[in-house]
């Protein structure tokens, strides 16, 4: 059966509050509080094209929006299995992170990591600002990493049985806009349709195709040339250590 880029096509609607004008149903599985006449609909993906008014995205602070951004692309490029994109996408998460907590890096740990890891400066502040946000094990899993933060953000997001008005339906109920928007995208980013983040520009954009994993095809190229060169300094990088080595008398 074909859908409609209106109609909602995860497994279970993913329903927002909104206006009488706009409601699909009730929320019945409010019980008999103050809210049982609260309206709701599913959120759709006509919500999350370039221009929506409704769009979950211009709620969100630019904060949130960095949060969430980073937060997917570390998804997709774990499911890609490509390193340079989930380098890029933990950088921004931690940088994100760090600013929701207001982590502030101490010059004198900056320089006693760089001391005792023998890196330049730069590099430090990033190993800081790692050891300064994240857990042991957040830190060393990328993967651990990204469940405990999507995790947390599905925090307020309620399975409910939900009468439409016609039929009951299984739902996932979600109070706010910005729980919505991680419950609808991150089902389908992992069903693998729908969405995406450019690996290589990091904006977040509404597939034309299936296959689509780039927002245009120059950056689809940039990136390819971005993985080229790392995966040649990572080599040389080997390469010269490896001839740089003495063997032990």
């Amino acid at each position: 059966m074909q859908r409609g880029r209106s109609n909602t096509v995860t497994e279970l609607p993913v329903l927002i509050p909104c206006g009488a004008k706009q409601q699909q149903g009730l929320a019945s599985f409010l019980g008999e509080s103050g809210d049982k006449y609260q309206p709701v609909r599913s959120l759709t993906d006509a919500d999350l094209e370039t221009g929506s008014k409704t769009s979950p995205l211009r709620a969100m602070s630019v904060l949130d929006r960095e949060f969430f951004v980073a937060l997917v692309a570390l998804l997709v490029g774990l499911g890609k299995q490509d390193r340079l994109a989930v380098s890029r996408a933990r950088e921004r998460l931690i940088d994100a992170i760090a600013r929701n907590r207001g982590v502030e890096l101490d010059p004198d740990f900056v320089e006693l990591v760089a001391s005792d890891l023998g890196v330049g400066h730069q590099r430090a502040e990033k190993i800081a600002l790692d050891l300064s946000t994240l857990g042991p094990r957040s830190s060393a899993d990328e993967k651990w990493l990204l469940s405990t933060q999507v995790s947390q953000a599905l925090d307020s997001v309620r399975l409910v049985l939900w009468w439409s008005g016609t039929e009951f339906r299984p739902a996932l109920y979600c109070p706010d806009l910005k729980g919505a928007l991680y419950t609808f995208v991150l089902m389908k980013t992992v069903a693998g349709r729908g969405f995406g983040i450019c690996p290589f520009c990091g904006v977040f954009f509404v597939q034309t195709r299936s296959d689509q994993n780039y927002c245009s095809i120059a950056h689809r190229e940039a990136h390819r040339v971005a993985r080229w060169r790392a995966a040649k300094a990572k080599k040389s990088k080997k390469k010269g250590g490896k001839h740089g080595a003495r063997k032990t008398p």
